[in-house]
């Protein structure tokens, strides 16, 4: 098992941001149109330029209210067909980093498929691509919160 913790900034709030982060989960796996929602392999991390491969994973979130500490979402994915690709666990925060901004912060926990072979590959490669792939779900996800966040202050 490998445990991964990435973080990405956000100029937003914190409660802002992981209401937003919620928001936006809900819509593409619940919402009116919902759609497979996809993880995007970044192969630089293979050395390979700049490709990615869209990889459409199950994605089940619960938002977790805390009264002495941080709330969180708990998050889950796992693979839609092949299983050349690990199920994640994990929590999702966002922490206070100054005025009206945050840390996005990702921490959890896969298991490499494949048994032995998929193993040595997560150690060789696969935890860059892990890592990779989280930081760009992370990216996406301030990005989106930040323009959201504007919007609503122009208001």
């Amino acid at each position: 098992m490998r445990h991964l913790t990435v973080s990405a900034p956000v100029r937003a709030p914190s409660g802002f941001t992981l209401a937003y982060v919620r928001t936006y989960f809900q819509e593409r796996t619940h919402g009116v149109n919902a759609t497979p929602f996809s993880l995007r392999l970044p192969l630089y991390a293979l050395n390979a330029g700049r490709l990615s491969v869209e990889k459409p994973v199950s994605i089940e979130t619960r938002y977790v209210s805390n009264d002495d500490a941080p709330d969180t979402i708990q998050v889950s994915w796992s693979p839609e067909g092949t299983m050349a690709f690990p199920s994640f666990d994990g929590s999702l925060t966002a922490k206070t980093d100054g005025d009206a901004r945050c840390l996005l912060v990702l921490s959890g926990s896969y298991v490499a498929p494949g048994g032995i072979a998929g193993a040595a590959f997560d150690a060789l490669l696969g935890g860059n691509i892990a890592r990779a792939s989280i930081e760009g779900l992370l990216q996406q996800l301030a990005a989106a919160a930040e323009a959201d966040y504007r919007t609503r202050v122009a208001l």
